[in-house]
């Protein structure tokens, strides 16, 4: 009986820590004003809490990354993980009645159940698809796909509209490289706009962003009455009066970078003029401070964990593998374009963290998690 040789991906694991590595450093430059300023706590204490966050993130890799991925096949292992996170998606709703995002853990801080969703929709799709890869157009495995994800998409996009678009970024990469028929790829495509844009309705804050990203401005509703019905609500919400502001604040900071940046810590944006400059805003610092050089070099980083996982999908001799490689890269890519995008404004306002570098337990441990797996796959291809 032969085994399975075993070696870890060290590129892949270097590329990795590195960037982490960076999202530390970035974490303290980011938010030791705030933290004093803001929150009166020490300068050190959100980068303290993002190591440890970081430390148990590392853990859950590693473990992850030694378990051979294929025993995670079995039903159990799919199923269970998938069943307590909607249990965990439809809790919170109740706990967090205004935001429907977070579980306050005394101590601790919060954990955001949305992004256990990723990893875990991940691994339930390269199991549903590897196992009806040669039926994939069949109505028993687009319907039960299509009730899952849906479920998903639905109690994530209630509460957390951009993480909501990140989750289904795996189902269309996965469907659409299995071989999914157009016209139920375009159907697919078209019941998630429609999503979408129910989704954008449903909170006002989220109408105003989208408006202020096509230039559609406070002055420009009130002199269109075909847009009076949009007055209305800014009327009741403060959030029409700076929809825009964490935009045009992010691309100064990213502007005023220039090539090289102004230098570690010296960033003049994170003195309150960007909202969170140590969250979903951080590649404004990032660019202010380390420049264009900095921002190219990491979104090096990202393409080229993008790159090893569409090498693993090529490479790797079993479909369970071959999704799960697919299915990690799509979430990690598409979201850290996405975070850019938006600190670009090439992309309506949306809070979402950028991967291994935004202050964050939730996000920064399911993210390392979601590595381990990638690198399950890695350190087993033939």
């Amino acid at each position: 009986m032969t085994s399975t040789k075993i070696r870890t991906d060290w590129q892949l694991y270097t590329a990795a820590m590195l960037i982490l590595l960076f999202g530390l450093v970035m974490v303290y430059s980011s938010s030791s004003v705030v933290a004093e300023v803001h929150y009166h706590k020490e300068h050190w204490e959100f980068a303290a809490k993002q190591l440890g966050f970081a430390l148990f993130g590392i853990a859950s890799m590693i473990l992850l990354k030694r378990l051979d991925y294929k025993k995670l096949q079995h039903p159990i292992w799919i199923l269970a993980p998938m069943g307590v996170t909607i249990m965990l998606l439809i809790g919170v709703i109740a706990a967090d009645p205004r935001a429907h995002r977070w579980y306050r853990i005394p101590s601790v801080g919060q954990f955001q159940p949305s992004e256990l969703a990723k990893p875990v929709l991940i691994l339930f799709l390269a199991w549903f698809v590897a196992r009806r890869e040669a039926n994939l157009n069949d109505k028993y495995t687009l319907r039960p796909t299509a009730l899952v994800v849906g479920v998903l998409t639905l109690l994530v996009g209630f509460g957390d509209l951009g993480t909501a678009a990140v989750l289904l970024a795996p189902a269309v990469v996965i469907f659409y490289v299995a071989g999914i028929e157009r016209k139920y790829f375009y159907l697919a495509l078209g019941l998630a706009a429609l999503l979408g844009i129910g989704f954008i309705l449903q909170k006002p804050y989220r109408l105003f962003r989208v408006l202020a990203f096509v230039g559609i401005t406070e002055k420009t509703v009130n002199e269109h009455p075909k847009l009076h019905w949009v007055a209305e609500q800014m009327a009741s919400s403060r959030a029409a009066r700076d929809a825009g502001h964490q935009a045009t604040q992010g691309k100064i900071a990213v502007g005023s970078g220039g090539w090289t940046g102004v230098g570690l810590g010296l960033s003049d944006q994170k003195l309150g003029f960007l909202p969170e400059a140590h969250t979903d805003f951080i590649f404004g610092i990032v660019g202010e401070e380390t420049g264009l050089v900095g921002c190219v070099l990491l979104l090096s980083g990202y393409m080229f964990i993008f790159w090893r996982g569409i090498r693993l999908y090529w490479t790797t001799q079993d479909a369970f593998g071959r999704y799960i490689a697919l299915g990690c890269v799509a979430v990690i890519t598409t979201q850290a374009l996405f975070n850019m995008s938006v600190v670009l404004d090439m992309a309506p306002t949306k809070g979402i963290p950028l991967p291994l570098i935004s202050f964050g337990g939730s996000a920064l441990i399911c993210t390392l998690s979601t590595l381990g797996l990638l690198m399950s796959v890695s350190d087993r291809a033939s």
